[in-house]
């Protein structure tokens, strides 16, 4: 059963993105000093220290990606659960259009800096610009993986999102392809890395850029570039294991471990009531079979106890950050990618070696089947599943549960499958459309050209 997307009609007769790219409001003057521009990024980053939702992600977001993927029971689940927790991803489909201009204005805020700002050869100019490069490429980044189709070698001319480089209150763009909009992410984070951020107050110093630099190419399925800055980063925090690890996952604010970035280590997590909350929320949807079944060394792979509880509850944490076991895995398939499945066989049994106690390293010969009944049957590429690609894919899937709503965007970037959950007598669909979110509905309205995602051309 599809959900209706429901707008105000208020919004019709609101301005445009413009509207969202003014930064002149009564009373306030122009900055001068790096100084003063850095506060047009301070409130971005004190969001991210505090655990704003579309940047990094927060708990709120974390769940709900969770919620919309395959490794909870959502049929399953009990009533309470039902009050609190989306049920899939058609219940909050209008909703992204609320992170579509939250991405917009850090843009803004961003390209006042990169086009104002005088101070560019002091310590602080160099850090306040960096900043803003990076920030800008991260946005651009999500905004990628969120309102553009997941890249497909086979097809051409694939929509990107608008490209807004330049403070200008009358700009109206259109949207880039997906090729220009995956450049324009790694060009702005590779400016960032030029500059060279040194203040730790500006959180995303070289060696978070260069994982963000592995995270774009990888998506963008440029695999050699991955697999440059995905090694440099995992050089330099290598994978932990036993107690380490387990501290790292358990600590629920404070920056641990191979940790590079964090959302919320601002926060109380001692009186973080909103976050007891979700917990006892998530109780309610058990974990699913299809998501334990593939923890095949059970109780000896660290993971499985982490998060496994009574009853099949979930006893992980909520987890937005970055850390280097991530490019250990996109090393291991861009290597796939690459044909050299003998790195990619050294990466994945790396992994394993630090999660999986005693565990025997595999080889061609010894990687299990392809699941059938895995939502997941064909790869990046479109290529049907090999016994290497799908034991890579399962790693991940253990080692990110409740990160970054990484199961949603693995199930993007392969083959966006469609499946289906139930409440009482009704089925409710996620279809292969809604893997991307709809654009604004006032820039589709307002902005003559503006070409909305497939399945949502209708929307008034």
């Amino acid at each position: 059963m599809k959900r209706i997307i429901i707008l105000a009609a208020a919004a019709l007769a609101l301005a445009s993105c413009k509207n969202y790219l003014d930064i002149k409001p009564y009373g306030r003057t122009i900055p001068k000093t790096a100084d003063e521009y850095s506060s047009l990024l301070n409130s971005t980053l004190e969001q991210i220290d505090k655990g704003e939702e579309y940047i990094l992600g927060n708990v709120n977001s974390v769940l709900n990606y969770e919620c919309f993927a395959d490794n909870l029971e959502t049929s399953l689940q009990n009533s309470t659960a039902s009050l609190y927790l989306p049920l899939y991803i058609g219940d909050v489909l209008s909703d992204m259009q609320t992170d579509y201009q939250s991405f917009y204005k850090t843009i803004r805020d961003c390209n006042i800096v990169i086009g104002e700002l005088q101070e560019r050869d002091t310590r602080l100019g160099k850090d306040v610009l960096g900043t803003a490069y990076a920030l800008r490429g991260v946005c651009y980044y999500q905004l990628m993986r969120q309102f553009c189709p997941p890249f497909d070698p086979n097809e051409e001319n694939q929509l990107g999102v608008p490209l807004v480089t330049e403070f200008d209150m009358e700009a109206q763009p259109l949207r880039s392809t997906l090729e220009q909009t995956a450049d324009r992410v790694i060009e702005d984070l590779e400016t960032a890395l030029d500059y060279d951020i040194q203040d730790k107050i500006y959180r995303f110093n070289n060696d978070v850029i260069a994982g963000y630099l592995a995270r774009a190419c990888f998506w963008s399925q440029r695999y050699g570039e991955a697999i440059a800055y995905a090694e440099q980063v995992l050089k330099k925090y290598p994978l932990l294991s036993g107690d380490a690890y387990r501290e790292m996952l358990n600590s629920p604010v404070a920056l641990k471990g191979n940790t590079l970035i964090k959302a919320g280590i601002m926060t109380d997590a001692d009186n973080n009531t909103e976050v007891e909350a979700y917990k006892r929320y998530l109780k309610n949807r058990p974990l699913s079979h299809r998501f334990l079944d593939i923890f095949a060394e059970k109780d000896k792979d660290i993971r499985y106890n982490i998060l496994l509880g009574a009853r099949r509850e979930n006893n992980k944490n909520f987890i937005a950050s970055m850390r280097s076991d991530e490019m250990c895995l996109i090393l291991a398939e861009s290597y796939y990618h690459e044909g050299k499945t003998d790195e990619a066989l050294n990466y994945l049994n790396l992994l394993r070696s630090k999660r999986i106690e005693g565990a025997a390293d595999f080889t061609a010969a010894t990687l299990p089947a392809v699941d059938a009944k895995d939502y997941i049957q064909a790869d990046a590429k479109g290529n049907p599943l090999t016994p290497l690609i799908y034991a890579i894919l399962n790693e991940r899937r253990k080692e990110f549960f409740l990160e970054n709503g990484d199961r949603w965007f693995e199930l993007k970037r392969n083959g966006r499958p469609e499946f289906w959950v139930s409440k009482g007598a009704v089925k409710f669909t996620t279809e292969k459309f809604m893997y991307t979110f709809p654009i604004y509905i006032r820039d589709v309205l307002l902005v003559e050209g503006m070409i909305q995602n497939p399945g949502y051309e209708n929307i008034q």
